[in-house]
């Protein structure tokens, strides 16, 4: 159920390499990562930033400034698009260094409802 959506929105971002459908206590429900990329070695990344995101999520709620939504981290090597779908779930996208992270922001934010509405 979760997976397509998570295929669709992998291969609709130029670069991006997998996509992780996450608890906030850094279990992933589910993922789709493309043949040839490291599934395991994605999944550890979006493991270990589940923490920022828990830490983030507290620190926007005691500055009163609203609930988080969205986290991006560039790096050298790829971009990771941490989304919020609710308190407790969020999207992670992995993508390339050469691939067009704006997309894959605008493709997650696109098909959310889908997986909110496979949540429920």
């Amino acid at each position: 159920m979760f997976r397509s959506i998570l295929q669709t929105i992998v291969e609709q971002t130029p670069g991006a390499q997998s996509a992780f459908l996450m608890g906030c206590d850094g279990i992933a429900v589910d993922s789709f990562t493309v043949s040839g990329a490291n599934a395991d070695g994605g999944q550890t990344v979006v493991v270990e930033f589940a923490t920022v995101v828990r830490e983030v999520a507290h620190t926007a709620d005691l500055l009163s400034v609203g609930g988080l939504e969205e986290i991006a981290i560039k790096c050298e090597n790829m971009t990771i698009i941490l989304t919020m779908l609710t308190a407790e779930y969020f999207v992670a996208l992995l993508i390339d260094s050469s691939g067009v992270a704006a997309k894959g922001r605008y493709v997650v934010r696109r098909d959310a409802h889908l997986l909110l509405a496979a949540l429920e």
